[in-house]
């Protein structure tokens, strides 16, 4: 993907120098979310779905925006939120009713495994009979008397609340079952029949997780994953990874590489064409084995995440009027008309130095693309209530795409107003 740096870090930092010297803005952290680049691509954006023209900004004590349940609003602004993550103690299986009359060998890490067969799609009419399944594990029967536990179909999971096709077939092997190599086997299906094998292992004690430090990224940024598989005492030596992001539509792919055992990578993260604003999210899947005393172990993950164009961010000036509570002018340079909005907190030091929530601000304008500016304004009357002082700081600002709904710019802790 091309790419333009239209503000190199040279002119970002001259911009910083014309702000008020009252104004600095503070080191950026690891897990703060910037674009380094606008897009030079506009013309796959879904159009902007915003209807108010007028600006606005509005201000909330900190009592105020916590009892409002003000999203922007977070009492430990300076805490990272945590980012998403997976975890996984199964794993599924594609197969045809050709392979499946052949036999299907899936790998237990540990008892009491719970299986279900289903029909990729529903409405097939598919026959799946307990009587016809025949099972081993490493060569020996499994019976009733291995524990063996009650078979149940897709109408009778249905009927329980869960979301399983109706051509399904479930059961667990009880705890007279063991570890090692399952081998299933249904004979008499259609050959072509396309079917799923869920394997679900709730008594293992080997897990994989998957996550990442954020869960908002910006098209162009690297992306990197943390994928372990362990116990509580113990990470094991991952044999094979394989490992896709998939787009909204599923129409694109990305092959995810692992730089480093425990790490998967994409140097730049995609964008790919969306027909309307919030049309979904990216999903990255992975599919990983590992051995552990001469038993393998099988997991799959699946990890929502956002990818937004990078179409904004905060050009670094600041202008600054103090003579009724506190006034900025923040510059915003962007690739493409549309509302943006302005989220933070302003702090304020206590009589023990330390910083606390003064109040939350939200402000909103249209701007067109190109250097523009946002207003945040907070009444000097929410300041002298609040019984802080300067110096203040401003937390948890956030730039975002009212209209096309993406999270521009986030910056846990963002400017120091020294007086």
């Amino acid at each position: 993907m091309k790419l333009i740096k239209t503000l190199t870090a040279s002119s970002l930092l001259a911009i910083t120098t014309l702000a008020s010297a009252q104004v600095t803005w503070l080191p950026t952290d690891s897990n703060d979310l910037r674009s380094q680049a606008l897009t030079e691509n506009t013309r796959s954006l879904p159009a902007s779905l915003h209807q108010e023209q007028a600006p606005v900004s509005l201000a909330w004590s900190a009592n105020q925006a916590s009892q409002r349940g003000l999203y922007a609003y977070r009492s430990n602004s300076s805490a990272p939120a945590p980012g998403p993550s997976a975890s996984s103690q199964g794993y599924w299986v594609d197969v045809s009713g050709a392979e499946l009359a052949q036999g299907v060998d899936l790998p237990l890490s540990a008892p009491g495994a719970v299986i279900r067969i289903s029909a990729l799609e529903n409405g097939t009419e598919l026959q799946l009979d307990p009587q016809t399944l025949v099972m081993t594990i490493d060569g020996r029967p499994v019976s009733a008397s291995s524990g063996l536990q009650e078979f149940a179909t897709g109408a009778r999971m249905r009927s329980q609340g869960m979301p399983v096709p109706s051509d399904s077939l479930a059961f667990q092997l009880g705890r007279g079952s063991s570890a090692g190599l399952m081998r299933i086997q249904h004979a008499g299906l259609p050959s072509d029949q396309n079917l799923v094998i869920h394997v679900h292992e709730p008594n293992s004690e080997w897990v994989a997780e998957l996550t990442l430090p954020r869960a908002n990224l910006l098209s162009g940024e690297a992306l990197a994953f943390d994928l372990q598989i362990g116990d509580a005492r113990q990470s094991l030596q991952t044999r094979s990874v394989q490992a896709v992001l998939i787009s909204p539509d599923a129409s694109e792919t990305w092959s995810l590489n692992q730089p480093r055992q425990g790490q998967l990578a994409l140097n730049e993260a995609p964008m790919a064409s969306r027909a309307a604003a919030g049309s979904g999210l990216y999903e990255a899947r992975v599919y990983v084995e590992a051995e552990v005393n001469g038993i393998t172990v099988r997991r799959d993950l699946s990890l929502a995440l956002n990818i937004a164009p990078a179409i904004a961010r905060f050009t670094g000036q600041v202008g600054l009027e103090r003579s009724a509570g506190v006034v900025m002018d923040l510059g915003v340079e962007t690739a493409a008309a549309g509302r943006y909005q302005v989220n933070a907190q302003l702090m304020g030091t206590n009589k023990e130095g330390q910083m606390q929530a003064i109040a939350v601000v939200q402000s909103a304008a249209v701007l067109d693309a190109g250097f523009g500016t946002i207003e945040l304004a907070i009444d000097e009357n929410l300041i002298n209530s609040s019984g802080l002082s300067a110096p203040f700081e401003v937390h948890d600002l956030m730039l975002l795409d009212q209209g096309r709904m993406t999270l521009q710019e986030h910056r846990a802790k963002a400017l120091r107003i020294a007086r």
